[in-house]
């Protein structure tokens, strides 16, 4: 290193720069210091005095902060109470409304547990009716009083002011004078309070504001105090400090505690003669320094010494915010910061000729190992590298030889392993040609096997055959035909067509009769009308002339086959194919009218929020928002029978479910209808969604009142039912165990042409109807794979059976309750992907109103490329379905590539997990605020599960 020439040239250099730069620190600066330090220190103590007084503007700034977010959660804590004790009524009557306590132990009950519940400073619950009677106050004084005439210092009512507020707003908040509890005196009172319509009373609770500016003042004493220990730690020079007294010349903040307190305008400038007090406002004022004569703690009661102060009035507090330094101490710190200088720079000097010698050499050290490094590549070892991860100049030089080698390195490597794998490619491309060839032969053999069993079952096709003589005299008949002719077979051979037939069905099939005695073979089909209530049984015939010489000889051959379940099965399968059509139609109806009405509700919900002051305005706002809520519930209602609302399918006792519908449908039910709850005693389970299940039987629990106007009986039941063999429902439901339900009552039953169309949206036969019931029904039944039938003639009732998958009974585990979310993300950045502008534009300002900042996109291609380029984005939320990038695929991508981001999928289809998956958080078309805000925080939760 002492022999290379770069290392001598580089440290000569550094020795000639570092030697000319102490020369000039020694002849330049200190002169110059010692001229200026004295302004400097003087400017310094002037620049603390700014600084306290910028902390004193934000102390003041911080307490007037404090007092709203103090009032602010004692708004919230009064809304908590309130909510707790609108609980606990509700509570309280529900006991009443189930029977299990009267109407006037629940009133005991509700107005004595508020009247004893108490928090904070002794604050209470209050409870008023409608006409301004306490009905629960803690003072004596007024519990059981009229309060109606009670007012405030402007003559208001108080009382009938805050009832008339609950019950126009349903909630608010009220300030009015109001005795303090136990006797106390009448102070200032906010509270909030919130009407129960369903119980005809308003709730409310409330706190002083004197309390809270009691609150804020001891805020004030403490910030007060953290300042006057901040003020006592600073010192300006040797023993000057800041101190603060207020326009009473009261010392407030002094660092000597003997003057800390006291008052001080008797004390006088020697220099002046005038108050040292005086002086001090008046250099506010003006915003010039003071000098005046003062003793030092060394020699005290000696005013000799001079002072130089400077101060600031702060008008927040009326305070006088001063420093104070010795004019001795700001000439003492020039000289010493000469001194300090030269030794500096001598220092300087030292370390620069250090610094140079290691300079050089640190920096000729990486060349010699580049050099080296290079030397061993050209040699051909590639495993050498430079070994440097400096981040200068020689640094990215050695990273750009070391990743050049890298590469060839890697070049080299991966023609290998294409080699190897191309090699694997052929190979497994030879044994998967090996693998199909061997099922082409076993599907070939598979295939003659089914041919030479299907032979045999055609040859023992079970047929009714017959044999006519000229003149249609019955010579032959198997078994199978006479059982067609519902006669023995003795009874059939030697008689007349038309007389086993009969005469009308013999005039139907005459013409076919005449065609086939002419040679021609005839087939055709025909429903045979038995005169009992079983329902006519259609056969294909096919009629064979018998040939002798080549021509007629008048004598055929009958061939019958009842068809009767094939034509029903047909006429079934053209009728579930209608309702599928009519599902899917429905279906995509439900999804553009949900992108309709997100608008709609959207816009509602904004323009109510925004323009709710508007006189008037709400009675416009409010019936347009329960027609769009109606809007949404008729789509739900199509998407169920489009089989595309999401199913939560899990085992359910079916029996337990009934039991306990029935407490809620007896009530609904008029006492003219009886309600009969059939308990087979067994454990009947279901694969099922319990919510659609529940939801389905009210569907027919209603549908059957509906049935009963003058009264009647409605019976439910659950049993096991196990098929031996397929059985006809809606379609032919196969053999199997299943939980049969019924729901049976005694009215006025279905028209055979109303049972057809039973099933179909929108048919309806009652008057209003909506014609969704039956059809959300069967759609909530086919997409739990089960299956239905009604069962009904006109005056004799209905009978509804469903058949759906059994379970084995499990275990029950309480469902934790899902907590509303309410909160907002401020700064946070989202991206929103809607085709839709209309959708997206509503999207955007209710996630802007949370506090997020939006990005938008028109599709999921743009949405995936803009995730891609933003950092710090912590939502998206996109629709499902869309030009390009699906919705779903979207979220697996960023699930993929940026798993910090959470996600909120919209769609007007409902999805299931099976399509998104169990982590994705779905939001439904149409929403209102309250669900976008859960969908977020559902998705932060699902996002901290996977991530924590």
């Amino acid at each position: 290193m002492i022999r290379s020439r770069l290392f001598h040239r580089l440290f000569s250099t550094m020795l000639i720069v570092v030697g000319s730069f102490s020369a000039a620190v020694y002849l330049l600066v200190v002169p110059l210091v010692q001229s200026r330090a004295y302004t400097i220190e003087l400017n310094a103590s002037g620049a603390i005095l700014d600084n306290v007084f910028t902390m004193a503007t934000k102390i003041k700034g911080g307490l007037e902060e404090q007092r709203s977010l103090t009032e602010a959660s004692y708004k919230q804590q009064l809304r908590s109470i309130v909510q707790l004790a609108a609980g606990y009524v509700d509570w309280v009557f529900g006991q009443r409304d189930c029977g299990e306590i009267s109407d006037s132990e629940a009133r005991r009950l509700v107005f004595e547990g508020l009247r004893s519940m108490k928090y904070g400073r002794d604050d209470y619950i209050w409870v008023t009716d409608y006409y301004s009677n306490l009905l629960s106050h803690p003072d004596p004084e007024f519990q059981g009083k009229n309060a109606a005439d009670f007012r405030d210092q402007s003559g208001n009512t108080i009382i009938p002011m805050i009832i008339s507020t609950a019950r126009a707003w349903g909630e608010g908040f009220h300030t009015y004078p109001w005795r303090r509890a136990k006797g106390g005196s009448t102070e200032q009172k906010i509270s909030y309070f919130r009407d129960l319509p369903e119980h005809r009373l308003v709730v409310g609770t409330g706190a002083y504001l004197a309390d809270i500016d009691a609150e804020v003042e001891r805020r004030k004493s403490v910030a007060i105090e953290d300042l006057r220990q901040v003020l006592r730690a600073i010192r300006i020079g040797v023993a000057g400090y800041v101190y603060i007294f207020d326009a009473r010349n009261n010392m407030v903040i002094h660092p000597n505690p003997n003057i800390e307190g006291s008052e001080f305008s008797g004390l006088t400038n020697p220099q002046s003669g005038r108050s040292i007090a005086d002086e001090l406002k008046a250099a506010a004022d003006s915003g010039e320094p003071v000098y005046y004569l003062w003793d030092k703690p060394s020699d005290p009661g000696h005013y000799v010494y001079q002072k130089i102060s400077w101060v600031r009035h702060f008008s927040g507090f009326d305070w006088y915010i001063a420093s104070s330094v010795y004019v001795e101490d700001l000439r003492r710190s020039a000289e010493e910061l000469s001194n300090r200088i030269i030794l500096l720079t001598i220092l300087i000097l030292l370390v620069g000729i250090t610094m140079a010698w290691m300079g050089a050499r640190r920096l000729v050290r990486p060349l010699r190992r580049l050099v080296d490094t290079a030397a061993q590549v050209q040699a051909g070892d590639l495993t050498a590298r430079t070994g440097i991860t400096s981040d200068d100049e020689i640094g990215i030089l050695a990273a750009g030889l070391d990743t050049m080698i890298d590469r060839v390195q890697d070049n080299i490597a991966t023609l290998d392993s294409r080699v190897r794998d191309r090699t694997i490619e052929l190979e497994d491309s030879n044994r998967r040609l090996q693998t199909a060839i061997g099922q082409q032969n076993r599907a070939q053999a598979a295939l003659a096997e089914t041919e030479a069993r299907q032979r045999l079952i055609l040859d023992a096709i079970p047929a009714a055959i017959a044999y006519l003589d000229g003149d249609q005299t019955i010579r032959f008949a198997n078994q199978r035909w006479a059982d067609l002719m519902r006669r023995d077979k003795s009874e059939v051979i030697g008689r007349l067509l038309a007389d086993v037939v009969g005469r009308s069905a013999h005039g139907v099939l005459a013409p076919y009769l005449d065609q086939t005695h002419q040679g021609e073979p005839v087939t055709f089909e025909y429903a045979f009308p038995f005169g009992d209530d079983s329902q006519n049984m259609v056969t294909k015939n096919t009629l064979i002339p018998e040939l002798a010489n080549g021509e007629a000889s008048g004598g055929m051959f009958v061939l019958s086959l009842d068809v009767t379940a094939e034509r029903e099965t047909e006429r079934r399968l053209m009728e579930a194919q209608r309702l599928n059509a009519v599902g899917q139609l429905s279906g995509g109806l439900a999804h553009d009218f949900n992108n309709l009405l997100s608008i709609i509700i959207g816009n509602l919900a904004a323009a109510r929020e925004r323009y709710g002051d508007v006189a008037g305005l709400d009675d416009y706002l409010e019936p347009a928002q329960r027609a769009g809520r109606r809007g949404a519930d008729i789509t739900s209602r199509l998407l169920a029978f489009s089989r595309r609302q999401p199913l939560k399918p899990q085992p359910v006792d079916v029996a337990l479910l009934i039991r306990d519908m029935a407490v809620l449908l007896r009530r609904s039910l008029p006492s003219s209808i009886q309600m009969d709850i059939a308990d087979e005693g067994l454990s009947c389970w279901a694969i099922a969604d319990p919510n659609q299940l529940e939801n389905a039987l009210v569907n027919l629990a209603l549908n059957a009142k509906d049935a009963m106007p003058d009264g009647g009986s409605l019976r439910m039941s659950a049993a096991i039912r196990v098929l031996d063999a397929p059985e006809q429902f809606d379609e032919m439901a196969p053999a199997g165990d299943y939980l049969r339900i019924q729901v049976e009552d005694s009215g006025h039953g279905f028209a055979a042409a109303a049972a057809a169309h039973a099933f179909e949206p929108f048919f309806t036969t009652k008057e209003g109807g909506s014609g969704l019931g039956l059809s959300m029904v069967y759609g909530f039944v086919k997409q739990s794979h089960g299956f239905i039938r009604i069962d009904s003639r006109p005056g004799c009732g209905a009978i509804v059976t469903i058949l759906l998958p059994r379970a084995e009974p499990v275990s029950q585990d309480q469902a934790p309750v899902s907590a509303k979310v309410d909160q907002a993300w401020p700064g946070r950045l989202a991206l929103v992907a809607e085709d839709n502008a209309d959708v997206r534009r509503v999207m955007r300002r209710q996630l802007v109103e949370l506090g997020f900042s939006v990005v938008e996109a028109e599709s999921g291609d743009e949405a995936w490329d803009l995730a891609q380029q933003i950092d710090g984005l912590h939502l998206v939320v996109s629709d499902i379905v869309m030009p390009g990038l699906s919705g779903t695929e979207l979220a697996k991508r960023l699930k993929t590539a940026r798993p910090e981001i959470a996600i909120v999928l919209i769609s007007g289809f409902a999805m299931d997990d099976s399509v998104v998956g169990s982590d994705i958080i779905v939001l439904g078309k149409p929403w209102d605020k309250r669900d976008l805000i859960d969908a977020i925080a559902k998705a932060g939760q699902v996002l901290g599960e996977a991530t924590g």
